[in-house]
């Protein structure tokens, strides 16, 4: 059926034109028309990592990493900032971290010249750590200490017997120069861990997902608190999400925060608060009549309901012990269009506030109530003209079967309609 069969009432052009924009819009946006807005969700995330995980962060001194991946971070650190047994501050070596972060290790360092043999050194002038020439299965002799701290065996007699050690080239038993103090994370490798609190509604499963994809399910309490921890975050850039469904199966908006997971770390991810659940009991009112907002969130919090107007109202009201809250909102003030509402809850833990970020918005009609009866001439709110208000009441139920606005009365509001009514346009 063509627009043209309805009548000649507007130019062809306009109406095509007007149905293109039409077709356009539940292109992008299929179904009932909702809030476009966007809203910024202020969800606390605290991200604690580890011991381990390569970075110096307050109050660490230092952080060994875990080699051969994580490289450690000193802070600046040098063997140099330390003194040996003598006061006197080393020469050279590789100062290391402790694996506690909590302080240096300078079993690393030393200073080859201040006549004590430390572990770096294989000796230092006569300190040969009680080693002879006899112990490198030479016949007679003494040792020889040279300038960088190595074993000679110059100044030792006789050929070295079977099977008896004998030192590396140069001079010394041993590896010259290979530091075998401490090595930070060789006793067992640390593991990449995720640690996730927050809160949903009470006895709510929480819907945990990375990079889209669902990793665990976690069930909320009785105060709507809940926790879940896993090791199958890899390590670099994540995604993770947050979804909810109240005792109605009414969802929360998807709450997600990105953030990078360390390698052999313990990243604990705390206030992670899923927005209160919204609906109302009826989709369209007569001015002055009240309309029930109504939903579930965090047991006896404050709920913030923002109802969208041309100047936005504020109401406050609680939740209960079940976390089921509503509100009766007068209408009186509001003007015959379409208006949504949206809502956070609000809460004090140690003396600050904290909010959650908003529900969905949820959207209803204020007017001449909308009758679910047929709607003769396109006149959806029944005030004697077809215009603007007719049309976003069509868009409203677009793709449903709302026998008002099916005027062909074929089960589903589309095009047709949509051409009917341009048919009855008063403007």
């Amino acid at each position: 059926m063509s627009i043209m069969q309805f009548g000649k009432k507007y130019p062809l052009a306009d109406l095509l034109l007007l149905s293109a924009v039409v077709f356009i819009v539940f292109s992008i946006f299929p179904g009932p028309v909702r809030s476009l807005e966007v809203e910024y969700l202020p969800t606390s995330v605290n991200v604690q990592l580890a011991c381990g995980d390569g970075l110096a962060e307050n109050p660490e001194i230092c952080d060994p990493g875990l080699p051969p991946d994580v490289p450690p971070d000193l802070a600046g650190g040098v063997c140099q900032d330390f003194a040996d047994i003598f006061g006197d501050p080393f020469l050279s070596g590789t100062l290391l971290c402790a694996s506690d972060c909590a302080n240096y290790a300078t079993s690393s360092c030393y200073s080859c010249g201040n006549f004590y043999r430390e572990n770096e050194e294989q000796c230092d002038a006569n300190d040969f750590g009680g080693q002879t020439c006899e112990s490198f299965g030479l016949i007679s002799g003494n040792l020889l200490c040279t300038n960088q701290c190595f074993i000679s065996l110059a100044q030792c007699e006789s050929q070295a017997q079977p099977g008896a050690g004998s030192p590396s080239s140069g001079g010394g038993g041993g590896s010259p120069g290979t530091p075998t103090g401490f090595s930070p994370g060789e006793d067992s490798p640390r593991q990449t861990k995720v640690i996730i609190s927050g809160k949903s509604y009470p006895h709510a499963e929480v819907h945990i997902l990375l990079d889209g994809k669902v990793i665990g399910l976690s069930e909320a309490d009785a105060k709507a608190n809940f926790y879940f921890e896993t090791s199958d975050v890899p390590a670099g850039v994540a995604s993770l999400s947050f979804w909810s469904a109240d005792k109605d199966e009414i969802k929360s908006t998807l709450l997600t925060i990105t953030l990078r997971i360390v390698s052999g770390a313990v990243t604990t991810i705390t206030g992670v608060y899923l927005s209160p659940s919204i609906n109302t009991d009826r989709k369209s009112v007569d001015k002055g009549v009240p309309i029930t907002i109504y939903g579930q969130t965090v047991p006896e919090t404050s709920v913030f309901v923002h109802v969208n107007s041309e100047q936005e109202f504020v109401e406050k009201t609680a939740s209960q012990e079940s976390g089921d809250w509503q509100l009766v909102f007068d209408t009186s003030a509001l003007e015959e269009d379409y208006h949504t509402a949206k809502a956070l809850f609000q809460m004090e833990v140690s003396g600050n506030v904290i909010k959650s970020g908003f529900s969905r918005s949820v959207s209803f009609y204020v007017g001449r109530e909308i009758s679910e009866g047929t709607c003769p001439g396109a006149d959806l709110n029944g005030d004697k003209r077809v215009n603007i208000t007719d049309f976003s009441i069509l868009l409203y139920w677009w793709g449903t079967k709302n026998t008002c606005a099916d005027q062909d009365h074929n089960g589903k509001v589309d095009l047709v309609d949509f051409s009917i009514m341009m048919y009855h346009w008063t403007g």
